[in-house]
């Protein structure tokens, strides 16, 4: 184990008390039922459940997430998004389509988090424990930004300070930092504070796919899920690695 990874654990296991700070975690959830590869995909269902509700149900078992809001666009197709947040009693933005880093700046100056983590609503089995570990590392290294790596594709969310989102949509101009919204900063790092730490050995899968991005994807995934159904509480990423199916998940490709 890296002596980073054992400085992460061990401020795990310290008490920050159970109040957060002013502001608290907020995970933004981007998501849109536009898509060039499988249209509508965000509310799909998967043995009952919409992607973008597994998300969701993700991120809100999370220790250090205080709310969860769907980031949506004012497009009349993520109309049907609107409605599965009313439904499911989770807020919603709505902004543009194609600046999303604008959508994720005008939502965090509504909810005022202090802490945003990013995902997308494409991902149905997001890492549940990664996300405590990056706002830890966020809080106690002073970061502006952090997000771990070699997890499975599409089991990563990020962790930004409102701050550095503000610093990031005042600065950024070219559109493939409007739209992919963290670009940016990865790509300044003398700008900001920035850690990539290395998954933990029981996540650390990135042969293993995820994502739902294709048709293949989706059937996969499903197969995937059914084979390990949900009683109550989501399971562990972990879980899913016990499974001949991986393969299939990894294998499958953009294309």
């Amino acid at each position: 184990m890296s002596d980073l990874r054992k400085m992460i654990d061990e401020l795990l296991n310290q008490n920050f008390g159970t109040h957060p700070p002013q502001g608290g975690v907020m995970a933004f959830l981007q998501a849109r039922m536009g898509s060039r590869r499988l249209p509508g995909k965000t509310l799909m269902k998967i043995h009952g459940r919409s992607i973008l509700e597994h998300a969701i149900r993700r991120l809100q078992v999370s220790s250090v997430v205080d709310a969860v809001v769907v980031l949506t666009t004012r497009r009349k197709e993520d109309d049907a998004i609107v409605s599965e947040c009313e439904r499911l009693g989770v807020p919603f933005y709505r902004g543009s389509e194609d600046d999303v880093l604008a959508r994720f700046f005008e939502a965090a100056e509504i909810f005022r988090p202090e802490i945003v983590i990013r995902a997308t609503a494409d991902n149905p089995l997001i890492e549940i424990g990664s996300i405590e570990r990056i706002v830890t590392a966020l809080r106690s290294f002073g970061l502006d930004y952090c997000m771990e790596i070699n997890l499975p594709y599409g089991a990563a969310t990020e962790a930004m300070t409102a701050a550095a989102l503000a610093k990031t949509h005042a600065l950024a101009r070219d559109p493939e930092h409007r739209e992919h919204v963290t670009i940016y900063i990865k790509e300044h790092p003398d700008e900001f504070r920035i850690l990539l730490p290395d998954a933990p050995a029981s996540v650390r899968r990135p042969d293993f796919r995820v994502t739902v991005d294709t048709p293949e994807d989706f059937a996969a995934i499903k197969q995937l899920i059914g084979r390990f159904p949900e009683t109550g509480s989501p399971r562990p990423l972990e879980d899913y690695f016990d499974s001949d199916l991986g393969a299939q998940a990894s294998s499958s490709a953009y294309n």
